[in-house]
């Protein structure tokens, strides 16, 4: 056996499709075996392999056991010479097992080789070539130096940004998502350390395949390109702490003895830092417009009481007053004017359970996710936490503090809640008209290519197209006038999200599900162009160079 392929599987059903597919056209004319080690996947990633690559072999964990653990399950059974680890959601180029199976067989010290490792828009993953983490490397990369620096061969050691990325060279470490191994390596320096559960492994493998003598080397002859991160999108924060931990279990298993003379604590200390850093700062991007609209809705309720107890009333209740007393009656309105005697608590309950109200309702309708700046619907969510108010002080009848205090913060909040996403979505359509909009081209391939063509021939074009989105599986990867395939439509809100998009162009041909999703995004505030008329026969003119484009919110 020439090869023997190990993919771990979790939660990436379609990707691994597209993987498996990629290797098994990599593969020919060479003997190879294939595993694929499931950890125990809710998407049926299991029996879609069985179904569809029969002669693919199976490993099926009733529990999530993790990268080391579960890629080892497979590394017993192996019988190629060499041993290919590779993630899931990658695309394999058809050269890419021949190259460096070739460069392992040409270069007998080399225990490992692995390749280039792209992103899904073309630029380099710096982890697919790695120095280890010595004291002052991870220190550089913790506290940001090798970023600062990233010439330097001292602190910029841990991602290797020194070195072209162009050349072949002898390395420290490689990625596990692409990662081909010497079968005699492996068994002199052993398998995984299952410590890690996910991250380190590799950098851990890397050293003991170091250590039993063999060298490491990047061969960037040929490229995957790597989805990172997906099987893990989901648990975000608990992947972040296995980052981290797996550094420090690298630092005690690997440093500490190397650097008896370092204080490792000090590394230990700058992990727990720098993780917690890592932590609060996603936390706070996370929480930073619900501060804002939880600030903006307290300023709304204080405006409603002031309004309603202290201010406008007080005239009107006085005029009729007199009003009362010349017509003979009994009439005693000021008491409008005496706020009800709650107790400093109930008056913290009366603010703090309006404001939760509000903020639930801005959630429940997506002010947090997919519709952050859509002013139309900050005012449909300060509606609906309105009515969620008056529900609320209807059941608990001994906070009901007025419902003209509350209509009066409804408007207040109205006004400013939708009116700070209006100024930031008009400032973002500013930005856009004033630099180049990123773009991505939604269609077929073969118009996605004239449109691109027609694109970049345009003069001063505001407009940057960031990439192609397709609509089979197989295109994942390829290239479209040197743009590239990011994913699927049913990846278009993370590839909004994640390459900072303000606009999708939906081009002629469009099936009908691209139409219904192209109205779905209508209503995300982000800017919609519906490409109508034949592109070849168009004309470049201001904006795109199309006879009609159409933009819908």
């Amino acid at each position: 056996m020439d090869l023997s392929v190990v993919i771990l599987s979790y939660n990436t059903k379609d990707l691994l499709e597209q993987a498996l597919r990629t290797v098994a056209e990599a593969a020919t004319a060479m003997s190879v075996e294939i595993f694929v080690v499931d950890n125990a996947s809710r998407d049926g990633s299991a029996d879609m392999v069985a179904i569809k690559f029969p002669q693919v072999r199976v490993i099926k964990n009733s529990a999530n056991l993790g990268f080391a653990a579960g890629n080892n399950m497979a590394l017993r059974l192996v019988s190629g010479r060499y041993v290919l680890l590779l993630n899931s959601d990658t695309i394999v180029r058809k050269d890419t097992l021949r190259c460096l199976m070739s460069f392992l067989e040409e270069n007998s010290e080399a225990g490992a080789a692995g390749c280039k490792i792209l992103n899904p828009d073309g630029s380099l993953q710096l982890s697919c070539r790695r120095g280890f983490p010595t004291p002052t490397a991870a220190l550089s990369k913790l506290f940001g130096l090798s970023r600062i620096f990233p010439n330097s061969p001292r602190l910029a050691r841990y991602n290797l940004t020194y070195l072209d990325p162009d050349e072949i060279n002898e390395v420290d470490a490689l990625s596990g998502s692409c990662m081909m191994v010497r079968k005699e390596a492996i068994d002199q320096a052993g398998l995984l350390d299952e410590d890690y559960f996910f991250f380190g492994e590799d950098l851990d493998w890397c050293f003991c395949i170091r250590q039993a003598g063999w060298k490491i080397f990047y061969v960037p002859n040929t490229e995957i390109i790597h989805f990172k991160g997906e099987s893990s999108r989901e648990e975000e924060m608990k992947v972040l702490y296995r980052f981290y931990e797996s550094m420090s279990i690298f630092a005690k298993k690997h440093m500490q003895r190397r650097y008896r003379f370092f204080p490792m604590w000090l590394l230990h200390v700058g992990i727990v830092l720098y993780g917690l850093f890592s932590f609060a700062t996603r936390v706070s991007r996370r929480l930073v417009l619900p501060l804002l609209d939880g600030a903006l809705v307290l300023v709304g309720i204080k405006f409603g009481l002031t309004l309603r107890y202290h201010i406008s009333m007080a005239p009107l209740i006085h005029s009729v007053e007199r009003a009362a007393d010349q017509l003979g009656l009994d009439a005693h309105p000021t008491r409008w004017l005496t706020p009800p005697a709650y107790t400093d608590l109930q008056w913290f309950l009366v603010y703090a359970v309006s404001t939760i109200i509000w903020l639930v309702a801005f959630q429940l309708l997506g002010l947090y996710d997919r519709r952050k700046f859509s002013a139309l619907w900050a005012v449909l969510a300060v509606a609906l936490g309105f009515a969620g108010i008056v529900t609320t002080v209807f059941f608990f009848k001994a906070y009901n503090f007025s419902r003209l205090a509350a209509g009066a913060a409804w408007a207040f909040n109205t006004v400013v809640v939708a009116g700070w996403r209006l100024m930031a979505a008009s400032l973002a359509d500013l930005g856009g008209q004033l630099g180049r909009q990123r773009i991505l081209v939604v269609g077929h391939e073969a118009v996605a290519r004239e449109f691109l063509e027609l694109l970049a021939l345009t003069e001063a074009c505001k407009y940057e197209a960031i990439g192609v989105v397709g609509e089979l599986p197989e295109s994942r990867g390829r290239a479209v006038a040197g743009k590239p395939i990011l994913g699927l439509v049913e990846d278009l809100g993370r590839l909004a999200s994640q390459y900072n998009i303000g606009g999708l162009v939906f081009l002629p041909g469009a099936t009908p599900s691209l139409q219904e999703m192209g109205q779905r995004w209508g209503r995300k505030h982000l800017r919609i162009y519906m490409v109508v008329g034949d592109i070849a026969k168009t004309e470049p003119s201001t904006g795109l160079p199309l006879i009609e484009i159409l933009p819908k919110r």
